[in-house]
């Protein structure tokens, strides 16, 4: 533990954090919110502003942008964060690039899941892409934030049906079917597929399942709707440990 902080003390006392040094789980004290997607870090002896990856909000004189910093302030004002970046650490203006996290919540993901901030995604920086993605078309869908009266996203794709050889006047189902059915609305699965899965998990896992009953299923927002925990499997999903 001594040697793992003694190495990032030594990042910290470098003149910026380069690719010489690995600012990966760097921890702080956020000392000031500039806006929706901007804060001040203190790490050790240093503040270093620091810009959220994945995700733009209004700037505070914008629509929208004073919800944005507040909500933002509300999440991380004077919390300890950890600190994580991808590829591209910083960007032409200094500021450390980074996922930022309040114990297990990723704040990036938090602001765009309540529609106080929308996706950009700038390569090489797309860890989280897909789901930031995932977390936006539900937040407009529900017309949160800055979603209000804009509309709703349009519609997946849905796969054709894959027919079977002509003259049989067979559909054998859906080409490359995929296991569950979409909830019926952000907090209900269909009673015939009351298993939620989840792929909001911010721990690198496809997906975890809740069946009814869990500790965490009523405060679980489906993604996709089982029938069972074998079907949610096929799917990709493990079992909630509770």
């Amino acid at each position: 533990m001594l040697g793992r902080v003694a190495l990032l003390v030594s990042a910290l006392l470098a003149p910026t954090l380069g690719h010489a040094q690995d600012p990966r789980g760097l921890t702080g004290n956020v000392v000031q919110v500039v806006d929706g997607d901007t804060i001040y870090v203190r790490i050790g002896p240093r503040t270093q502003r620091v810009r959220y990856i994945g995700m733009n909000a209004p700037e505070p004189t914008q629509p929208g942008g004073r919800e944005a910093t507040e909500a933002n302030r509300k999440l991380v004002q004077g919390q300890v964060v950890r600190l994580e970046v991808d590829v591209q650490e910083r960007d032409r203006y200094e500021r450390l690039l980074a996922y930022v996290y309040v114990g297990d919540m990723l704040v990036n993901a938090e602001l765009v899941a309540e529609g106080y901030a929308q996706v950009m995604t700038i390569p090489p920086n797309v860890r989280h892409q897909d789901l930031f993605l995932r977390l936006q078309r539900e937040a407009r869908l529900l017309q949160l934030g800055l979603w209000k009266d804009t509309g709703p996203p349009p519609p997946a794709v849905r796969h054709a049906p894959l027919l079977a050889p002509a003259g049989s006047g067979q559909v054998l189902g859906r080409a490359q079917g995929r296991p569950g059915v979409p909830p019926q609305d952000a907090w209900t699965c269909p009673p015939t597929q009351p298993i939620k899965g989840n792929f909001t998990t911010y721990s690198g896992e496809r997906c975890i399942f809740h069946p009814p009953g869990g500790e965490f299923y009523s405060r679980t927002k489906p993604e996709r709707c089982y029938a069972s925990g074998e079907e949610a499997r096929q799917d990709g999903c493990r079992a909630s440990k509770r």
